[in-house]
């Protein structure tokens, strides 16, 4: 009985120590700068599925959903799932090198080492002989290892399955049950074929060494033949690039996706920025910090990288890319304009931005300030305005009254938009 007893202890404390190890591992986000603000994106969890490119990435809670699509499908053999080696790496943040004339894959993070090889079941963890429930393989030249015994072996991580998938995580988890608007269906993020509408993509952002998402919106009037205008939206301090386009939305109480609404009837193509932290978009590049500063610089280089991203899948005409935003993003979309000149016809910031900028290295740029009577910066929004008039600025004005903070950028959106349809 007592040894009995003493396995089941070790046994439990064994599980508590994974845990824990789980939980140390997952302190640190990807990208985050020692000192710095907190990074937005965390990712919590990825889920795999047999014939399918597509990894699905849920962040922090578990709460959204984000595509990750990969040059080869996952591949099911034997009792696990071949999986892409630098998705892996990419996602649970560990580094590898392979020697691809002896078939040698090198696995390391700050806790652990591996030594696997291509074709052989057999890998050692800190020198310690273990087996993989599959062989390591290239699938159509893309290095794949078995992502199950890889990931809980390795790394520790959580598996299971939920609807068809199978998932690695830092905790038991599962996927959306049913649609739950654009930013939490799994059917809309893994149908395959799917060409207009709403995409929520992860990249690599090479800068801060981390996968960054975005919001895309494609209108159905999207021609790949014919230049598109592209509207930037930079979500304020506490949002991300999903919660801020989908808040109420006008004065008929339309909800969730008449951001995506609105794009469509003017045929903007609809790009939504995930912040890289906690801070700004290039406001503090100055900070005394450096940590502050290194992350208001990232912020900023992150709008520019997922710019360039839809860039190079779309057909984007570069002379009517627009730029907005609120709060925090009021002033990241005057600061990315103010820093990469000529690059934005058109900006309409909301209360958030700086009295500092001197604005007219924007030319001929149109700017559409607005300002919500109930927010506390409106007072401050009216008399920049007002004083950037003076100096000549090609810049309009619209108040909202009775409009908040959060919200009244929104209830004018088709305004906006339609502002920058008229620009020239």
């Amino acid at each position: 009985m007592k040894k009995i007893l003493s396995l089941i202890l070790a046994a439990l404390l064994l599980m508590s120590m994974a845990s824990a190890l789980a939980e140390v591992r997952t302190k640190v986000p990807a990208g985050q700068i020692e000192g710095g603000p907190e990074v937005y994106f965390a990712i919590k969890s990825a889920f795999f599925k047999a014939d399918s490119d597509i990894i699905v990435i849920g962040q922090k809670n578990n709460d959204y959903f984000k595509r990750y699509d990969q040059p080869v499908a996952v591949t099911k053999v034997d009792d696990d799932l071949l999986v892409p080696v630098d998705a892996l790496s990419k996602i649970f943040q560990f580094s590898y090198t392979y020697d691809a004339a002896t078939g040698a894959i090198h696995l390391e993070d700050e806790y652990v080492k591996a030594d696997l090889t291509v074709g052989s079941k057999d890998i050692t963890i800190d020198g310690a002989a273990d087996t993989l429930g599959a062989a390591p393989a290239e699938v159509e030249g893309v290095l794949c290892v078995p992502a199950v015994s890889v990931g809980t072996k390795v790394f520790t991580l959580v598996t299971g399955e939920d609807s068809g998938y199978t998932y690695l995580a830092y905790e038991e988890t599962g996927l959306p049950k049913g649609s739950t608007g654009p930013s939490g269906s799994i059917t809309q993020l893994t149908y395959p074929g799917k060409t207009y509408g709403v995409f929520q993509p992860v990249y690599w952002f090479e800068e801060a060494q981390m996968l960054m998402p975005y919001r895309l919106t494609i209108p159905t009037t999207y021609d790949p033949e014919v230049p598109n205008a592209m509207v930037v939206f930079l979500h304020g301090g506490s949002g991300n690039d999903n919660r801020d386009v989908e808040r109420t939305a006008n004065y008929n109480g339309e909800t969730g996706a008449y951001w995506d609404f609105a794009l469509d009837r003017y045929g903007f193509i609809g790009l939504s920025i995930n912040g890289y932290a906690h801070s700004d978009y290039g406001t503090k590049a100055n900070d005394p910090d450096p940590a502050v500063a290194r992350a208001s610089v990232l912020g900023e280089l992150e709008v520019i990288a997922a710019i360039e991203q839809v860039k190079a899948k779309y057909n984007i005409d570069e002379s009517r890319i627009f730029i907005m935003g609120n709060s925090m993003g009021g002033g990241g979309s005057l600061q990315v304009a103010y820093d990469h000149p000529g690059m934005f016809a058109g900006v309409s910031p909301s209360p958030g931005f700086s009295t500092k900028l001197d604005l007219t290295v924007l030319g001929d740029a149109a700017i559409r300030v607005v300002a919500s009577t109930e927010d506390k910066g409106y007072d401050t929004a009216l008399a920049n305005y007002k004083a950037w008039k003076e100096k000549g600025l090609n810049i309009t004005f619209r108040g909202v009254c009775g409009g908040y903070h959060n919200v009244g950028w929104s209830q004018v959106l088709d305004e906006t938009l339609e502002f920058f349809a008229n620009v020239k």
